[in-house]
């Protein structure tokens, strides 16, 4: 999960958690499948904004340039202010809107011809963001090793400004992620974010398996209540060593932590 995502829920779960030790594993997980959290567990923005409108406004600026549209301040300033309330993280909500619906908006606010202009538009803001994304050191390591081992390896993770499924596969396959990735779930798929029940039904369907044979590893307080709501086995990706016991079924450290802590079911 992006930073800023979800940032209400995983407060409450932080607060409801607040001193408690964390869970020791005495038995390896037995699982199926493994799904990931996408941001801050396998990759990262070396210089992720604190509000993503700051980067999507400027990029918004250059379509209108690049479409020739009309550069009226009070219609720029109307785009400007449609996007904000596509953000599920600022208008506090489970409820995804995807990133066609926010631009859509914003260039209808311009009197832009939406329906011609719109994916070069999504494509044009999503670009910028992109640029700074890395994989942890770890990630395609461990993601070699869960395979080589015989785990179905997936992916659920919420977005931030709703971006395009299309935008998300590019991003796995220039990390190198994608080879070792049998099937990706975003909130702009789902139409919900975590730690809603729906988004992990739908990794689970993707996967071809049930939710009490994945593993979800991830990095928030949500991926643990999400996870564990629903049946999955969650992994907690604890880097800064914060110690809380959020219920998971383990804690680790690192990515490369995880392959040891797993095994699959036996026959029958």
């Amino acid at each position: 999960m992006t930073h800023g995502d979800a940032q209400t829920a995983d407060d409450d779960v932080r607060n409801s958690a607040r001193g408690r030790p964390t869970t020791a594993v005495d038995a390896p997980i037995v699982a199926s499948a493994v799904g990931f959290d996408l941001g801050e567990t396998l990759y990262h923005y070396r210089d992720a904004p604190m509000n993503w409108l700051e980067r999507v406004r400027p990029r918004l600026d250059k379509v209108v340039d690049a479409c020739g549209l009309d550069r009226s301040k009070a219609k720029v300033a109307a785009a400007h202010e449609a996007l904000p309330s596509y953000s599920a993280h600022l208008r506090r909500r489970i409820e995804m809107r995807s990133a066609a619906d926010a631009m859509t908006a914003a260039l209808a606010a311009l009197d832009g011809d939406a329906a011609e202009r719109l994916e070069s538009a999504v494509d044009a803001v999503s670009a910028r963001l992109r640029t700074s994304l890395v994989a942890y050191p770890d990630a395609i390591t461990t993601l070699a090793a869960l395979k080589q081992s015989g785990f179905i390896v997936g992916a659920l993770s919420n977005v931030p400004f709703a971006t395009p499924r299309r935008t998300i596969r590019k991003d796995l396959e220039r990390l190198g992620l994608a080879p070792y990735i049998d099937g990706f779930v975003t909130s702009v798929d789902v139409g919900l974010r975590k730690p809603h029940r729906a988004a992990f039904e739908w990794l689970a369907a993707t996967l071809g398996v049930s939710l009490h044979e994945i593993a979800y590893v991830g990095n928030l307080p949500t991926d643990v209540s999400g996870a564990r709501a629903c049946g999955c086995l969650p992994v907690f990706l604890d880097r800064t060593a914060s110690g809380i016991d959020y219920g998971q079924a383990a804690t680790v450290r690192e990515l490369r932590e995880v392959p040891a802590l797993l095994v699959k079911p036996g026959p029958g």
